[in-house]
């Protein structure tokens, strides 16, 4: 078989759930043409959705060797760093993403979580405030800017932003959950306790309007 066919054949499994079959078949096409950063961005992706994370950043290197200039690969290694809390090699890898592409939001927004998670809220907003000017409708990242404004007292914006992600998804339990420990925060409990009353019943938000 020739290259072609191999990745032809490790799509196929791919899309049929069968990771270790795809594994197999872009070991053979890199056999045939190790420099195909495709195929090395491609096996990256099987073994990060087998949980071998390690390896899945060795592909996104191996690619990126080939072509620094691969944007996924630079986000992938990004979005799997910060899945295994390796929060300031997310950033790195995201800020290489983001030197090809600056409006990348996939990028924008996987850097301000690592931010997040790092305890740097102001960095993480100005991340948010860029990606909600490309997507204004993005409910996670409106919430993740949400939690940013709380970590910094800043409760009546965080409140604004946790509204607002609800005006676009009414039964969004992390938002609702967010949003009640803003309300904690500022000692509004009877607030913050109709917050966890919908996430446990969440039928309560359809009211008729004349309920």
């Amino acid at each position: 078989m020739e290259e072609k066919d191999w990745l032809l054949k490790a799509h196929r499994d791919m899309s049929l759930g069968r990771h270790q079959d795809a594994l197999s078949s872009y070991e053979k096409a890199i056999e045939i043409n190790p420099k195909n950063a495709k195929s090395w961005e491609m096996k990256g992706d099987i073994y990060y959705e087998l949980g071998r994370h390690g390896e899945a950043i060795d592909c996104y290197d191996r690619a990126l060797e080939i072509d620094p200039r691969n944007l996924l690969a630079w986000y992938k290694k990004g979005y799997t760093f910060r899945k295994i809390k390796r929060y300031e090699e997310a950033i790195v890898a995201c800020d290489n993403a983001l030197a090809i592409d600056p409006d990348f939001s996939y990028a924008i927004n996987n850097k301000g979580y690592a931010l997040n998670e790092l305890g740097r809220y102001e960095e993480a907003i100005r991340c948010f405030d860029h990606s909600l000017t490309l997507n204004p409708r993005n409910i996670r990242v409106l919430a993740s800017k949400g939690i940013s404004l709380r970590e910094l007292g800043r409760y009546e914006e965080s409140l604004k932003c946790f509204d607002r992600a609800l005006e676009l998804n009414a039964i969004n339990a992390f938002v609702y959950y967010n949003k009640s420990i803003t309300l904690r925060s500022m000692g509004r409990e009877k607030e913050a306790d109709e917050c966890i009353a919908r996430i446990n019943f969440p039928s309560s938000v359809h009211h008729r309007k004349d309920d």
